[in-house]
């Protein structure tokens, strides 16, 4: 896979440093390799003052599994096609085909409105950290048209380009980046994929208590789930039991708690619908301190041991996961 010269690379950080740019950006410049990615493409003004009426982009190759998103007053048409060569997709698929063009037209957008037109997709794992993908786009105007497709040459200067492609950097699939609020921090949020009808999942994740006073979890919500508890798997004479800890989770200062397969663990009850590897989803926590803490659950394979370079033993936990999906 062909990855895009140092100079775009250059031009990728302008951008980023950039955040009220002029051009059309990308308004997340970063995607991890292997997983799921919205690209929301930032439109912030007409072309000379005219109002736009159609949006192009194109899809670079590796990014897979193209659906765009429907956008009230424009009428949105693919072009399909083969791609270069067969990705390995979820459960087992292999992709030859899919969506390389979109676009967006019969809307009217002043060029004094700033409005995003979005897409979602998979960035295939053939790609390597430091990898930028261009997303060229055409913005066709009532008067005039243009067309933000340039890629700096190797030793060009980026600052020379007038209308740069989108970029988008790709980084490795590691875990997701942690989030703290107060004294409470988050870190290494994961949680498996689950198999079609399950309708119980669990969560892991990593609790550090960096203040003076201690902490309490309290309680856990998401949108994914009809109802979600803080679980605990104990062993007594042999047997191991699964029980809610109805009183939360204390977190002492300085302490770091660890939720993982075999201990103490989130379960993700009624769920709405599968967990599917690749994606993530927001997982809300509330502490009687530090109050309402979101964070992101990266869902990874379903027999995965924990994030890259965390792997944790999980096998213990299977058979009461097992009984837990039975009932």
């Amino acid at each position: 896979m062909k990855s895009i010269t140092a100079a775009a690379v250059g031009l990728l950080a302008i951008i980023v440093g950039q955040p009220a740019s002029a051009h059309v950006v990308l308004d997340k410049p970063e995607a991890r390799i292997g997983k799921s990615f919205k690209a929301v493409l930032a439109v912030p003004h007409g072309c000379e003052g005219s109002a736009t009426v159609r949006l192009t982009v194109s899809v670079p190759e590796g990014m897979i599994a193209v659906k765009p998103m429907p956008k009230p007053g424009w009428t949105v048409e693919v072009k399909k096609g083969a791609y270069a060569r067969a990705y390995p997709f979820m459960h087992g698929q292999q992709l030859a085909e899919g969506v390389k063009e979109i676009t967006w037209s019969g809307g009217r957008l002043e060029d004094s409105f700033y409005d995003e037109f979005a897409f979602s997709g998979f960035i295939a794992d053939t790609f390597k950290p430091g990898d930028v993908l261009a997303f060229p786009a055409v913005q066709d105007c009532e008067t005039g048209v243009t067309k933000w497709v340039e890629l700096a040459a190797t030793g060009q200067d980026p600052h020379t380009l007038k209308y740069p492609a989108p970029l988008l950097r790709l980084s490795a699939a590691g875990p997701l980046a942690g989030v703290s609020k107060g004294a409470i921090a988050i870190s290494s949020a994961w949680c498996r994929a689950t198999p079609a009808g399950a309708k119980v999942g669990a969560g892991y994740l990593t609790i550090t208590n960096a203040g003076p006073e201690p902490d309490r979890l309290i309680a856990v919500s998401s949108d994914l789930a009809e109802r979600a508890e803080i679980h605990e798997m104990v062993t007594h004479d042999g047997v191991m039991t699964m029980r809610s800890l109805e009183q939360g989770l204390a977190i002492a200062p300085g302490q770091t708690v660890t939720l993982a397969p075999g201990g103490i663990h989130l379960m993700l009850n009624g769920l709405k619908a599968p967990l599917v590897q690749g994606q993530e989803t927001v997982l809300v926590l509330e502490f009687e301190r530090a109050g309402k803490v979101a964070t992101l659950l990266d869902i990874l394979a379903v027999g995965a041991q924990g994030p890259v370079g965390q792997e944790g033993a999980a096998a213990s936990s299977d058979s009461a996961m097992k009984q837990m999906h039975q009932h």
